[in-house]
């Protein structure tokens, strides 16, 4: 039960995290236009938010092998989090995409 109930947390924090992030871009002009300009840091491309899902299911896996058995489904589950709720609101499943109209 407990495990259970640590997923379930991981996960609704991951999505009301998003939420939250995605808020904040839309409502504030200045965050919203330094966060896209960090793609050029990266030649061009653009680092959804996303990948931050893929960043802390990559810490579950590690905390998993460490034997932290608690602390691994919560990473996992807010890891799924942020990946269900990018996905749902940029209605696509991405994670890495060509900046348009960037030339290198």
């Amino acid at each position: 039960m407990n495990a259970i109930f640590v997923f379930l947390i991981g996960g609704i924090l991951g999505l009301l995290a998003t939420v939250l992030f995605e808020a904040v871009l839309k409502s504030n002009k200045k965050w919203r236009h330094n966060y896209y300009q960090h793609h050029k840091l990266f030649w061009g491309y653009h680092i959804h938010h996303s990948s931050y899902g893929l960043i802390s299911i990559a810490a579950s896996l590690i905390l998993f092998f460490i034997n932290e058995r608690s602390m691994d489904a919560f990473f996992l589950a807010f890891g799924l989090g942020i990946i269900i709720q990018h996905t749902i609101s940029d209605g696509r499943f991405v994670f890495i995409e060509k900046q348009k109209g960037f030339d290198n």
